[in-house]
């Protein structure tokens, strides 16, 4: 069996990964990152990103206090945790500067990676950006004596006395020992594991539209439960509605998003019925219809003006990529229209009394205010629906899982004691490292 020695060890070679290998080259460590897949810069959500840098939805550069009290206002936050990340968001957006990663700042505190770059069609995404910033991290990495392995998938957390010590796993066929003094996992979620998803997110969440990466299976998860480490916020990810035409046509993934279509409409199921609140948003829209019992059988009711005003989309014209109008009618993106809402029924084979009064109760509520008082209370600023009328299949797109491996504010984490099985507080002879999670997990550069 071949073994190989380091101080610090990464799994996964991502944006995370490359991120914390690099740092730790930087503090004298001898660091040793390796990715299972062949790709010289791995293969991870970062390569098909746009390129945005996010805290929680808001500039990295906002005031610590700031970003702290947003995240904790969720009630899903771990003190220590968020205030470690919120202290650290600003700092590490001006290492990737000095790191040679190329930046833009479209606004003020609106911050993207280096924005240059082909577009891919099919999918359609970004295709340098991403890798233009991984190209920099790793240049940086191997020029301060850093080691790189591809072609290395890692199967278990090795330990020792009650400590991790590294990992074990295979290449080329063949078992071998990667041990360290200390072990960060930084191998993104589990949404390309059906049956994580299934187990975590909802029991036909399988159904989505995978918007992200196919290596993120969960390897670092499972190693880091398997040794009996506590995993939190597993329910949750990031991810948009996209078109259902996405399940079989690489042109509608992982753009264009409907996020104008969200907020100005309403989403119905089968039998013409509301069953969720618009106005929070569509990453809280696409989480609630993947824990449904149909993902793939709702439908985004909109109008004329709304359509018309996507050709100007905002995120399309800021990063480049195809708008919503007229990309998904010119590529047959399972659009319909009526000149009524009995005739756009009709054509969904929805049921047409069920949506006609749909329609005509969410208008009352927009026009009387009181649109806390449907079957579905909807807040936001929504808009009455006038005719003509546009519907759209839909389908949850996940980008990325949250949640993760609860750790503290050293990164250290929380595992359970053999004998009380408790939850410990970190300070202890389990070590595993793993790239700050505030919720559980938000980490994606993309959009």
């Amino acid at each position: 069996m071949d073994r190989t020695n380091s101080d610090v060890l990464v799994v996964g070679a991502g944006l995370a990964g490359f991120t914390a290998a690099v740092r730790a080259c930087e503090q004298g460590a001898k660091v040793l990152l390796i990715d299972k897949s062949n790709g010289e810069l791995g293969d991870g959500n970062v390569l098909m990103a746009s390129g945005s840098l996010r805290a929680g939805g808001k500039s990295p550069k906002s005031d610590p206090a700031e970003l702290y009290e947003f995240v904790m206002a969720e009630k899903v936050g771990y003190p220590d945790l968020v205030k470690a990340w919120s202290e650290t968001c600003g700092r590490a957006i001006d290492w990737l500067a000095n790191a040679g990663v190329g930046l833009e700042e479209t606004a003020p505190g609106r911050i993207w990676l280096d924005q240059n770059s082909e577009v891919s069609l099919a999918p359609v995404y970004k295709k340098d950006v991403g890798t233009r910033a991984l190209t920099k991290l790793k240049e940086r990495f191997v020029n301060l004596g850093g080691r790189y392995l591809n072609g290395v998938a890692a199967t278990k957390l090795l330990v020792e006395n009650d400590r991790v010590c590294g990992v074990s796993g295979t290449k080329s066929g063949e078992t071998i020992e990667l041990r360290s003094r200390a072990t960060i996992l930084a191998t993104g979620g589990f949404s390309a594991n059906k049956e994580l998803v299934k187990k975590y997110i909802g029991p036909h969440a399988d159904e989505c539209k995978l918007r992200g990466s196919k290596q993120d299976t969960g390897d670092g998860l499972r190693m880091a439960l398997a040794a009996g480490v506590k995993a939190v916020n597993l329910r949750y990810f990031y991810g948009h509605l996209i078109s259902r035409k996405a399940l079989v046509d690489d042109r509608f993934w992982p753009y264009p998003r409907l996020d104008s279509f969200v907020d100005e409409g309403i989403l119905i199921d089968r039998n013409g019925s509301c069953f969720v609140d618009e106005g929070r948003g569509d990453v809280a829209v696409a989480n609630e219809l993947a824990r449904s019992n149909d993902p793939t059988g709702a439908v985004l009711i909109f109008d004329r003006e709304t359509w018309d005003a996507a050709k100007d989309d905002a995120f399309s014209n800021l990063v480049k990529t195809p708008a919503p109008n007229p990309w998904l009618m010119d590529n047959d993106g399972e659009l319909f229209s009526g000149a009524t809402i009995a005739d756009l029924a009709r054509t969904l084979a929805v049921n047409s009394a069920n949506l006609v009064e749909t329609v005509e109760a969410y208008n009352r509520a927009v026009e009387s205010g009181a649109c806390h008082s449907l079957s579905v209370a909807r807040t936001g600023k929504p808009k009455l629906l006038r005719s003509p009328f546009y519907g759209l299949r839909v389908v949850p797109g996940i980008t990325f899982t949250m949640g993760g491996i609860l750790v503290n504010g050293r990164a250290e984490a929380l595992v359970r004691r053999r004998r009380r099985h408790r939850w410990s507080d970190g300070r202890l002879r389990w070590r595993l490292h793993r790239r700050p999670n505030t919720s559980g997990g938000d980490g994606n550069p993309g959009g």
